[in-house]
């Protein structure tokens, strides 16, 4: 029997001028009332869980959901107003997956890393959530969706059967 061990370590990112920068929020979901380093970062411990990233029928990754147990009043308090300035700011939250190593559980190799802009967020009496969709997403009208044209990607298929 294999046995596996994997952490998501999340940061915020805010835009500054035309590019982003790290905020002061570094999260793990790993050790459990400790600390974990990473990439000289050093994240503390959240209880969070991202979907499972299944997507839509067509294959679609562009939604997402980061649910954290809506436990205390203090700490509700301080992730909604987390959340807030993420959604009010347009901030982005990075992802990154990584295995650990089975005996020291120590980082061993990254699995992914997903970029996400945080639209909005949610809650309810036992979780609150964080809507995350792809960062490519219009904003505001500040970036345009982009279509899939013959100049961009060739020659396109006119219909939906694919043959081999």
């Amino acid at each position: 029997m294999s046995s596996y061990a994997f952490c998501n370590y999340i940061k915020f990112v805010e835009p500054s001028g035309s590019t982003y920068v790290d905020t002061s929020y570094y999260f793990q979901n790993f050790s459990v009332n400790a600390t974990r380093t990473r990439n000289t970062q050093t994240y503390s411990f959240a209880p969070f869980a991202l979907s499972t990233g299944g997507g839509e029928k067509g294959g679609d990754r562009s939604s997402n959901v980061l649910g954290i147990g809506a436990s205390t009043e203090i700490g509700t308090t301080i992730i909604l107003n987390l959340f807030k300035q993420a959604v009010d700011q347009r901030w982005l939250l990075v992802v990154e997956t990584v295995s650990l190593n089975i005996t020291t559980f120590a980082d061993d190799l990254l699995i992914s890393t997903e970029n996400w802009r945080v639209a909005s967020y949610q809650m309810d009496t036992k979780i609150i959530k964080l809507q995350l969709v792809s960062p490519l997403d219009a904003v505001k009208s500040q970036v345009p969706r982009r279509k899939l044209n013959e100049e961009l990607v060739g020659a396109l298929p006119t219909t939906g059967q694919i043959s081999i």
